[in-house]
């Protein structure tokens, strides 16, 4: 489990942070990857923040930013008839995957359409069909 989140956040690091992807060897894997993420956004340093489409799991869904020399993952859960969205989770990793922070206290968040976690709502619920706003 280590290497795969080591992994897991190096790729992601690399395509959030110059969004390009190389040839060859493990660029060629970031590449194929690089449909798994749909950038939903920036953060105040202009860094993207990227959708995970293949965690979701109904209105399930992780976004992924840099955050210092590693990455985010914020979890949320989408209400799509009612436009409600709740935080689940956020959890920092270090650059080589290490857990530094896990903060699983949920509660619910204004849904703003032109946020991060508003566009990738959006995404989600046209997914499954569902949409309330």
């Amino acid at each position: 489990m280590y290497f795969k989140i080591g992994g897991m956040v190096g790729a992601i690091a690399i395509l959030l942070s110059n969004g390009s992807a190389f040839t060859g060897g493990v660029g060629a894997a970031i590449a194929q990857d690089a449909q798994r993420y749909i950038t939903v956004g920036h953060d105040q340093l202009g860094n993207s923040v990227a959708l995970d489409t293949k965690t979701i799991q109904g209105t399930t869904y992780k976004l992924y930013g840099i955050y210092g020399d590693g990455i985010f993952e914020t979890t949320f859960d989408a209400s799509c008839k009612e436009s409600r969205l709740f935080r689940n989770r956020i959890a920092i990793y270090s650059s080589d995957g290490q857990l530094l922070q896990d903060d699983q206290q949920k509660g619910e968040i204004a849904f703003v359409a032109d946020s991060s976690p508003g566009k990738g709502m959006q995404i989600v619920c046209q997914k499954i069909g569902a949409r309330g706003w």
